[in-house]
This record gives structure tokens, sequence and C-alpha cells, in this order.
């Protein structure tokens, strides 16, 4: 007897051993190796092939050369990714379209599938509805909306709307605008996001409409590079809209002197919109931009305090008229001012140097993004500081000698925040590194 008892703690153990791991076991086993990721879009691209099979494509021009109708393609396109997190196909992500892809070889693999209807009021209904349902399947009904950059075919955009929606693991829309997805063709890229801007307007008003349906609704507007130009010139739509959860502009290629302008005439201190500038002193392609447009900075290269830039253009009414308006005026410009330092809390200028990959730069950092969105926070081995606003690349500060254009504003005190890498030994265990 006393022989077997060490044999029976070892078999309990063992037994206790099993049953305790074994379902971690199983849930990393269960991670597939690549994830299929679906995405709502809507372009106005010319529509390449036959749209009843899968291949078909959209291409670098504009889908009207006539009379516009304002009926863009819409529909889900799916794109294969590597599941670089590990993540379990759980049933609230297949709920929205989640699917497992094992086959290496389909990496990178879109596909896509257009809305359908008698007519478009019907598409339109279709697709919204889609997406209204999707929303509310997560848990803060939170749905994103990216507008891709310069020198994107829908392919590329797609790839980096899947990422967005891989990290967010919530509903997104792709806004893909006529790119000719060509170095040599940036005029022609400016003149189609200039073209497509009442597409995107019409977009807003339909998304718009499914907020007011359900008021719980949330939207996260992001655009990256050029894209961007469709963000701030849809400012008097989004203005006083309570569902704009979130306004991020990635590296915006758009002139830091026409902001100002919206800003002085549209901002509003008393919204609750989260507005967050992401730049990076490692991207070459904003200085050219800056020296293509005559030297006239760029709003993603001025690493500018938001919060200071916005006091600048719109902190300081200026006071007229009689003495009972006089009085009036001051009045209101003291709650102005106290609203102003109530908005500074919700504006962040993020310099994200030190993830920036690649020679040029100009990326679109997914998984700081979504992080920053639902938790303020860069991510794990990620921390923020603050630092002195106004810390533009040496390339820019060049471009802004050569053409005797610098600007010469007081200075910002105000800070920016800045993305670090934390030391290894104050880190977590490693995580996979992001997507593109």
């Amino acid at each position: 007897m006393k022989n077997t008892r060490p044999l029976l703690s070892s078999l309990l153990l063992a037994f206790i051993f099993n049953f305790m791991f074994c379902p971690l076991v199983s849930a990393e086993e269960s991670a597939s190796k690549f994830v299929r990721v679906p995405i709502f879009f809507v372009t106005d691209r010319n529509l390449i092939g036959d749209p009843k099979q899968s291949n078909f494509d959209f291409g670098p021009h504009r889908k009207y050369l006539g009379d516009c109708l304002h009926d863009p393609f819409v529909g889900n396109a799916y794109v294969v990714i590597k599941n670089v997190d590990k993540k379990p196909i759980t049933e609230a992500l297949k709920g929205i379209g989640w699917q497992s892809a094992e086959k290496e070889k389909s990496q990178g693999l879109v596909t896509s599938t257009l809305a359908s209807g008698r007519n478009q009021e019907e598409i339109a209904s279709k697709f919204y509805g889609a997406l209204k349902e999707q929303c509310e399947l997560t848990p803060d009904k939170n749905v994103f909306v990216f507008a891709h950059g310069y020198k994107n075919s829908f392919r590329s955009a797609a790839h980096t709307a899947a990422w967005l929606a891989y990290n967010a693991e919530r509903p997104i829309i792709l806004y893909s605008w006529p790119s000719v997805a060509k170095l040599r063709s940036y005029s022609s890229d400016e003149n189609n996001v200039e073209w497509s801007q009442e597409h995107f307007n019409d977009m807003i008003s339909s998304l718009d409409a499914v907020c007011k349906e359900d008021p719980e609704i949330k939207i996260r507007l992001m655009a990256h590079s050029m894209g961007s130009r469709l963000l701030v010139r849809a400012i008097p739509f989004l203005r006083n809209k309570p569902y704009i959860a979130e306004f991020a502009l990635i590296c915006p290629d758009v002139d830091s002197g026409l902001v100002k302008h919206y800003a002085r005439r549209y901002f509003n201190p008393k919204a609750t919109t989260k507005i967050r500038l992401y730049m990076s002193r490692h991207d070459k392609a904003l200085a050219f931009s800056q020296f293509l447009h005559g030297g006239y900075t760029r709003l993603g290269e001025c690493a500018d305090s938001l919060s200071g830039m916005l006091n600048q253009v719109v902190g300081n009414k200026p006071v007229f008229g009689d003495n009972d308006e006089k009085k009036e005026a001051r009045d209101d410009d003291d709650a102005f001012k106290a609203n102003m330092k109530l908005a500074k809390h919700r504006m962040q200028t993020i310099d994200f140097t030190a993830i920036d990959r690649g020679l040029i730069g100009h990326n679109v950092p997914a998984k700081l993004i979504v992080n920053m969105s639902f938790n303020g926070r860069p991510g794990q081995g990620l921390e923020l500081e603050q630092e002195e606003s106004g810390k533009r690349s040496g390339l820019s500060n060049t471009f802004a000698r050569i053409t005797h254009l610098k600007d010469n504003s007081p200075h910002l005190t105000e800070t920016c925040l800045r993305v670090v890498k934390m030391k290894q030994e104050m880190m977590a265990p490693a995580v996979a590194k992001d997507g593109p």
C-alpha cells in the first residue's frame, strides 16, 4: 500500500496539470496562421472585369467621365493577412465575418463582392443596413472609416484597411478614390481626390442616417496622406455631429495654412470628438510634397501641438463695437477661452518616428492608431513621452530655408506626445510585430 501512494499522487498531479493547461494549448493550436478579414468599401473608381466573377478589380480612373450620377460602387472585400497576434477566431469575430485562412499562398489575396439591388437606393439601403447589423454585434458599436492616400491601388488600400480592422476587431469602411497608383501621377491624384469630395460627403450623409437610427453607433474617421484632404474638406458636414468619436489624420498631405482656415471657421470647442494628428520626422514623402508645393508646409510635418495651433488661430477673438457690445463680447470670449481649455484634452499630436519604417517612412501604424483609439495608450512595448512642439524633420527645415518660407509664427510652448520604445528590461514578454 505504501508503494502505491506515490504513483497515485503522480497520476493525480498529471491529471490536474493536463486539465488546467490543455485549454490553453488547444486555444493556441486553434489560432490560424492566416485570417480572412472583411471590410466594407465605397469607391468611385472604374470597374475592371466582370462583377459576377470574384477576380474583378477597381482601376485607376474615375467611374464617370461625363455626368456624375453619385452612385459609387459599394460592397464587401475580404483580405487574407498574417495572424501576427495569433488571434483565435471567436464566435464574436465570426459574427462580423472573420474566417481562418491556413494556406500561406493565399496571403495578400483580395476578393470582392458588389452589393446588389434593383436601383441605387435599394443597393445603398442593403449596404448600410449590413454595416449597421455588424456594428450592433460589437460591444461598443464602433465603426472605422478609412480614406487612403496618394499612389494607392484599390488592393493596396484594402490591405491597409484590413490591418486596421484586424487590430480593431470592428467593422471598417474603406473609402477608395481613384488614385492612379503611380509615382509620376501626383498631380492626377490631387485632381482626382478633389473630384471625389462630393462622393465622400454623400457617404458621410448616409452614415449620418445610420447613426440617427441608432444613436449608440460611433464613427471613427481616419485618413492617410492625401486622403486627409477629404476629411478636412468635409469638416463643414462633420461639425457638431455627436456620433463622430474620433477624427484622425495620419501623415496628412494637406496645406497646414488651409487647415488653419478651416479651424478658424468651423472648430467647436464644446464638441467631444477626439482629434489626433499622427506625424513622423522620418517622413520624407511629405518633405518632398512641401517642395512640390512651393515650400508651404504640410500639416503632417508641422509637429505642432494641435491645441496650441488652435489657440493661435481661434483663441484670441477681436472685440469691436460700443461699450455694451464690448462687454458682451468679453463675456463670450471668457466662456470661449474656458471651453478651449477643456478642448485641449481631446486634441493630440503624436510623433511616431520611433516606429516609422522604410527609407521614405510615411506609413500607417495600424496597431498604434487602434490602441490610441480605444485605450489612449500606444500599446505593449511602447510608451508616450512629452516633447517640445514644432520639432520638424531636417529635410523639411532645409526646404523651408531654400524657399524662404519658414513659419515665423510665435513659438508654441505646448508639448506633443512622442512614441518611444520601452527598454527591454521594463517590457512584458514581446508580442508579434504589427502588419504593414
